[in-house]
């Protein structure tokens, strides 16, 4: 036997490459490819071996194909395209030239669609062929094909081609079927593969293959195929092939022969949109990550109607990072740290957390700050060197509270307000009742300070290794120069931008820049999609119905029917293994929270749940998280706040009194106009809307005590409206960690009982996705069906009615409202 078997009998080539029946002679057989399978193929070449896995092509793919037949003096081209499409649709086009002596030139044009998911995809195609000759111009055929993935080590694929058998002339097509079977016993590096061919009607002269391909080296793949009849045609076949990859452009050789025929060569060139691993010959990378750009919120309305919005900027900026530290191609990080837009003290203490994995994991992180709070200096001084820029604004000037009252106002505008509360600590109303601080209120703001910026102080001194003093001397100075925060040990040096590149060559020595750099930008190897870890937000303030933005360009509100449809999902989607409710809110409707409540805690019979709690999970908030298996808040997380509030405003003085309104009322019961905004309640009223309250408070705590473990007394004292630091809610029993998104997301892995190894997807569910995925269920129509306006105010009015809180119309609707104080800034 020769050294080298013609790859003309591997059952994805003979599927491909279709023999003509003709008699006396018999045309090429089209196009050999290099080794693979009806299970395995997932690229552009897919449509001429089962056009099934067109699904999984991904973005658009361009193959060139040469075929040199020694044996034969024939010669053969192909060029293939293939693309996934929006929704799971794959495409495909492909045409060969074939050429040899002594029989007709003909072209086959092929034409095929795939439709799937990840576990399954089915795909059609129609061949025609075209030449000189007459019969055989006219001749076309459809092929069927099915892919079946259930696991990440099977892949099984079946074909028939030909499903038509048509004849033209002296040529014909018999129907051909194909059974492949794929494994990965030892993952995505060795892949080994079975699959019978045989005509219909003619089962025992069929042929096995084997194919087995592996990954060397990042870029570098080895494949051989061995084909063996099982009837009267024992021939054997072999084909062996090598690949090299860079990241869009790849090169394949493959050569092969058999006991009959000479040696046949194959050369294959790639070029792909998607990256593939590529061959290393560098010593990684370097990646610049430019925080306040990665916070901006991204989408484009117009798509928006098709389903295709962004998701919450924030948590997708962790994902990035949590990724970036594991990955072995990234050597260093160049970190731009300006406003950190939305990012209060729980955020910026994940952020930090963030940066200081990437250095565990053996990252370089180079820090340059350009307009700089405290917050953002504290996110900064955790890189391993830390610079600004000649002209940098660094307002490192330490911590302050602000609250913004409006009863001043109220008095003047001749309005009143009537409010029902539990506890002093109870303060939200007080915005729009007082002028100043109440003393529970100054009591809560103070201790809250005290804990942030004594965390503050031992965070910083730790990682800059300074002491506290050199924080609180920059202080004094209220704005710092770059200068003067480099004597005072805050930065490593005031960099210039020509000096740059040197500073990035000596962080991470070999490495180069990469400005496209994404994890897990490179092509998926795996069969099956990863299992899950589905993220549900509540983000905003709690109110009924959808999900949904401020009109004032405010704070988003969190539509109690959104979350609880996003738990629902999640419980019942079986690639689901875990589920984190994801809390930034200062709470809101009553009832909206207790439905969010009991929908965490019907989620969580059937699997893990857990709660990670942002920069403030307070009142409703917390209500809606802490049904949760396991609550985990920041160390600076504002918590607790649990108790009900009832405000009502009396216009009369404004609206009588002032402009000369006058409204009358005529009623058929006692309190039947309870609820009116135009008068002060009566003393009867106070005390029947006061029962109420003290109801609902009750109801709060009974079920705080119940998910807590705790005792109720023991509750009522912790309650009362009253706000913790998230450090000061785990003494008291409140929340079970101190830890951010990513300690969450750890948790809930490790209660669903995922072995280390796996590797698992975040999936966002409960944002507002468009019109498409509305109609499926998804809650959102209304709010992607228009473009979204730039709001109408100009910033700093925007800035005043939030800080008032009165960009949540809800807290103005009747009804009872669990919320922390309208607005605590603290800078």
């Amino acid at each position: 036997m020769r050294a080298l078997l013609s790859l003309l009998l591997l059952p994805g080539l003979a599927l491909a490459q279709p023999a003509l029946v003709l008699q006396p002679a018999t045309p090429p057989r089209g196009v050999t490819l290099p080794p693979t399978s009806a299970a395995l193929v997932d690229e552009a070449t897919a449509l001429t071996v089962n056009p099934a896995g067109l699904r999984y092509v991904g973005p658009a793919q361009l193959y060139y194909l040469h075929e040199r037949d020694l044996a034969h003096d024939q010669l053969g081209d192909g060029l293939y395209l293939g693309s996934t499409l929006l929704g799971g649709l794959g495409a495909g086009f492909s045409m060969e030239w074939m050429r040899g002596r002594g029989l007709p030139d003909y072209r086959k044009t092929s034409l095929g669609l795939a439709l799937g998911g990840e576990k399954l995809s089915l795909g059609a195609a129609y061949n025609g062929y075209s030449s000189r000759d007459d019969a055989l111009d006219w001749l076309s055929s459809f092929d069927l094909g099915l892919t079946v993935r259930p696991t990440r080590f099977l892949s099984v694929g079946l074909v028939v081609k030909d499903v038509s058998a048509p004849e033209e002339g002296p040529y014909s097509l018999p129907r051909r079927y194909n059974l492949a079977v794929g494994l990965r016993p030892l993952g995505e590096n060795l892949t080994l593969s079975a699959d019978y061919l045989a005509r219909e009607g003619d089962w025992e002269n069929g042929r096995l293959t084997y194919t087995v391909l592996g990954h060397l080296v990042s870029g570098v793949r080895l494949g051989a195929g061995l084909s063996q009849g099982l009837g009267t045609d024992r021939s054997l076949a072999l084909q062996v092939a090598l690949t090299l990859d860079t990241s869009n452009f790849g090169v394949t050789y493959a050569a092969g022969g058999s006991e009959r025929d000479g040696l046949d060569h194959v050369v294959a060139v790639r070029l792909s949109g998607q990256k593939y691993p590529a061959v290393r010959l560098d010593a990684g990378s370097v990646a610049m990550l430019d925080l306040d750009d990665r916070l901006s919120a991204r989408g484009n309305p117009g798509l928006s109607l098709l389903g295709i919005t962004g998701s919450d900027p924030y948590i997708q900026l962790l994902k990035w990072m949590d990724e970036a530290a594991k990955d072995p191609r990234l050597k260093g990080v160049l970190l731009k740290v300006s406003g950190l837009p939305d990012v209060s003290w729980a955020k910026a203490e994940e952020l930090r957390q963030a940066v200081l994995r990437l250095r565990a994991a053996g990252k370089r992180v180079m820090a340059v700050l350009y307009s700089v709070d405290d917050t953002a200096y504290f996110v900064g001084s955790a890189a391993d060197e830390v610079y600004a820029l000649p002209g940098s604004s660094l307002l490192v000037n330490g911590l302050s509270a602000s609250v913004t009252y409006l009863g001043g106002t109220m008095e003047k505008l001749g309005v009143t307000w009537d409010v029902a509360r539990v506890g002093d600590y109870k303060t939200a109303p007080e915005q729009l009742t007082r002028r100043d601080l109440s003393p529970a209120q100054r009591e809560t703001i103070e201790a809250y300070l005290d804990t942030q910026t004594g965390y503050y102080e031992m965070q910083v001194a730790k990682t800059r290794n300074i002491p506290p003093e050199r924080l609180r001397e920059s202080w004094k100075a209220g704005i710092l120069t770059a200068a003067r925060a480099k004597e005072l040990g805050l930065i490593d040096g005031v960099l210039l931008p020509e000096e740059l590149n040197a500073k990035l060559e000596a962080l991470a020595p070999g490495a180069r820049y990469d400005p496209t750099y994404s994890p897990r930008n490179e092509r998926e190897l795996r069969w099956s999609g990863r299992r899950r870890i589905a993220v549900v937000p509540v983000l905003g303030n709690i109110s009924g119905g959808k999900s949904r933005g401020s009109p004032l360009g405010g704070e988003a509100i969190a539509g109690a029917e959104t979350v609880a449809l996003a738990l629902e999902r999640a419980r019942k989607d079986p690639s689901v293994v875990a589920i984190v409710v994801r809390v930034d809110s200062g709470g809101g409707d009553v009832l909206a929270s207790e439905l969010m409540y009991r929908a965490v805690l019907e989620a969580k019979k059937a699997k893990p749940v857990i709660a990670s709690m942002g920069d403030v999970a307070a009142s409703g908030g917390y209500y809606a998280a802490m049904g949760a298996d396991e609550l985990w808040a920041a160390p600076t997380t504002l918590t607790g706040s649990i108790g009900v509030f009832f405000l009502k405003p009396a216009l009369r003085g404004l609206l009588g009194d002032k402009l000369g309104v006058n409204q009358e009322t005529l009623t058929r019961a006692p309190m039947a106009d309870l609820l009116s905004s135009w008068r002060p309640w009566t003393e009867e009223e106070r005390k029947a809307v006061q029962a109420w309250v003290d109801s609902a408070y009750d109801d709060f705590i009974t079920q705080v005590a119940a998910s807590r473990s705790l005792e109720k007394a023991r509750v009522d004292t912790l309650a009362r409206g009253r706000v913790w630091s998230g450090a000061a809610a785990k003494e008291r029993g409140l929340v079970d960690s101190l830890g951010g998104f990513v300690e969450a997301v750890a948790s809930a892995r490790k209660r669903a009982g995922v072995p280390d190894g796996e590797e698992l997807d975040l999936v966002v569910l409960g944002e507002a996705r468009g019109l498409l995925s509305s109609m499926g269920g998804e809650p959102g129509v209304l709010a992607d069906l228009l473009p979204a306006p730039e709001p109408a105010l100009p910033p700093g009015v925007r800035g005043l009615i939030r800080e008032t809180g009165l960009d949540s119309p809800g807290m103005m609707e009747p009804g009872l409202k669990a919320s922390q104080p309208f607005t605590l800034t603290v800078r």
